[in-house]
């Protein structure tokens, strides 16, 4: 085996793991790598400018409802995570991680447990799986999400594809949409659009063994795709307006401990996007989400390099200075769970 091997054998081992830990843990590897971390507040001890409708966000395994400028627990810290709403607010869906597998549940607004969706725990760990970034699609029919399914040749490598399944469990059928690139970790962050097609992050790894994250387009399950950024951008995390036209997306463009919240106009006829515009500088942005009325875009990054993630706005208006908002200042919030903004 070549040097150039062991070294693309090495990273890819490195991003499997960082993927089986949600894909994107370099925000907090950056963050506790940094001297004087303060002391994070349970997010019900704090308040907040008021926002319209309200926003779910996630701290040490619980989920909090963020509305009229306070934070309510709604769950158990019991390995809560990322969240999502259907398109009414009436359901959401969830990921509970253990330690060695993550299931998908459906929660009701006020945060009461229904149905579990996936059933992914094994008397042997080899034979656990991973469900993780659950997303209603528009009309609220069918969820997508990540799974890991197993290489029969290596049960311990984990290359999420993203799948589909009737949100009403009316069939345990469910299609997989994409095919990864071996050994790079996955596709991850599904976001499915009005009429079919979706949005995702795709991993890959060059000949240089550098690997690079890009945003890219599906048609329909099982199709080539298209790509939407160029691998030097490493951008990762879409977030799609209402109204489809615009995308929202952190870009790193190779600096590990820089991510820009940026945005650009979509068109789905040529499926490209159109010139960027960052809202956020001098950050490390994660998980946009937009408002429901599509005006504004929810984010977390910390307020100090070192800090914990925090809860910030900014105007999705085109501007030439936008100036984001802090709406926590002492929280810790997971930056892997992108905040649920709901009417």
């Amino acid at each position: 085996m070549t040097r150039a091997h062991v070294i693309r054998a090495f990273v890819s081992a490195a991003l499997v793991v960082a993927m089986s830990g949600f894909g994107v843990g370099v925000y907090h590897a950056a963050g506790y790598l940094k001297a004087g971390r303060p002391q994070s507040q349970e997010p019900s001890q704090t308040t907040g400018p008021v926002l319209p409708g309200a926003i779910l966000v996630v701290q040490a395994g619980a989920i909090y409802r963020y509305q009229h400028g306070k934070f309510t627990q709604i769950t158990s810290e019991a390995g809560w995570m990322q969240p999502a709403a259907d398109p009414t607010g009436s359901r959401l869906v969830a990921v509970r991680r253990q330690a060695n597998v993550s299931d998908l549940f459906l929660l009701q607004p006020d945060g009461r447990v229904g149905a579990s969706l996936t059933h992914n725990s094994s008397p042997t760990v080899e034979s656990n799986h991973w469900a993780f970034y659950p997303r209603f699609s528009p009309d609220g029919s069918q969820i997508f999400y990540d799974y890991d399914p197993k290489d029969p040749y290596n049960a311990y490598r984990v290359d999420l594809a993203i799948f589909a399944s009737p949100a009403d469990q009316s069939s345990a059928r469910s299609i997989q949409w994409t095919y990864p690139i071996a050994y790079t970790g996955g596709d991850v962050n599904p976001v499915p659009l009005r009429g079919g097609g979706l949005i995702y992050t795709r991993f890959s790894i060059d000949d240089q063994a550098n690997v690079h994250s890009r945003l890219w387009y599906q048609a329909r399950p099982g199709s080539p795709g298209t790509p939407l950024t160029a691998p030097a951008d490493d951008c990762l995390q879409p977030a799609i307006s209402p109204d489809e036209r615009q995308l929202a997306m952190v870009c790193s463009h190779g600096q590990p401990q820089s991510a820009q919240l940026t945005t650009a106009s979509f068109d789905r006829s040529t499926v490209s996007l159109g010139s960027t515009t960052e809202l956020a500088r001098g950050q490390l942005a994660a998980s946009p989400s937009f408002a429901p009325d599509g005006k504004t875009i929810a984010f977390l990054a910390p307020t100090t390099p070192g800090g914990g993630f925090q809860l910030w706005t900014v105007s999705a208006v085109q501007s030439t200075a936008p100036v984001p908002t802090e709406i926590s200042s002492a929280l810790d919030l997971d930056a892997t769970s992108a905040p649920a903004w709901i009417t």
